[in-house]
């Protein structure tokens, strides 16, 4: 187990154990209820990223924390580990720019070896409504970028790392398909409810044969370099396909 956890800890920022919690900046219950804390988070990143505002800062926010949401996901298919992530469990250590490490309880984790599968999807489902969506909800309010915006950055990274998972390891496909559709569609949902994670993306395939899911949203990093599209990524919405097929 420990070997996994310096994997996990080493590839995923995800930190487990009681040793790392004096690097706690801030708990996510905390940013989800106080909006000082989350304000003051926001702050610190706005000035590290030298960002033009706070809306920019928000959805750079939003697409960093798609490390911890492919985190998890590896954790599943690659280490049958799954975490208990309600908000109180969870801290978060401020780095440099506004990359973060995710700490967390070694009492919160699980495998999955031991849990019924609607055990499982239960987990998967509290991540994605009791922590992802309403700590989004707060960023958006706190900076005007919208929360739509945000969690649909974080799901086409999850789709690109699905793919990239699936072509180094394609003896997981199945399994990762599975867990993958949890995360991105109502398979953890009942009726009339919608995965906060689910969206459709455009599959694009350049002239050199390498494949991609374009994004629907730009995550307006090239506005920390003085707006210049040269800068956006090869994923962007905003760039043409003929641009893209020099770029991935």
């Amino acid at each position: 187990m420990n070997t996994a956890f310096e994997q996990i800890k080493n590839n995923l920022r995800i930190y487990i154990g009681k040793s790392y919690e004096d690097q706690i900046s801030y708990k996510v219950a905390e940013l989800i209820h106080d909006k000082e804390r989350i304000q003051q988070l926001l702050q610190i990143q706005k000035q590290q990223l030298n960002a033009p505002n706070l809306a920019i800062t928000g959805l750079l926010f939003g697409k960093m924390y798609s490390v911890i949401t492919m985190g998890l996901y590896e954790m599943i298919v690659k280490h049958n580990l799954i975490l208990d992530m309600m908000p109180s469990h969870v801290g978060i250590e401020l780095k440099e720019k506004n990359a973060m490490n995710y700490i967390i309880s070694e009492d919160a984790v699980y495998s999955t070896n031991d849990l019924s599968d609607e055990k499982i999807k239960k987990l998967i489902h509290t991540f994605l409504v009791k922590h992802l969506q309403p700590l989004f909800h707060q960023v958006a309010q706190t900076t005007g970028c919208k929360s739509t915006h945000m969690r649909s950055i974080v799901s086409h990274n999850l789709h690109q790392r699905y793919c990239k998972l699936i072509q180094t390891h394609p003896e997981q496909k199945e399994y990762a398909e599975e867990v993958f559709r949890r995360f991105t569609t109502e398979a953890c949902f009942g009726k009339n409810m919608r995965n906060p994670l689910h969206f459709n993306f455009r599959f694009y395939e350049a002239d050199n044969g390498k494949k991609t899911y374009v994004r629907r949203h730009c995550c307006m990093k090239y506005m920390l370099h003085g707006a210049d599209k040269t800068k956006c990524c090869p994923t962007c919405p905003l760039i043409a396909d003929e641009e893209r097929d020099h770029r991935i």
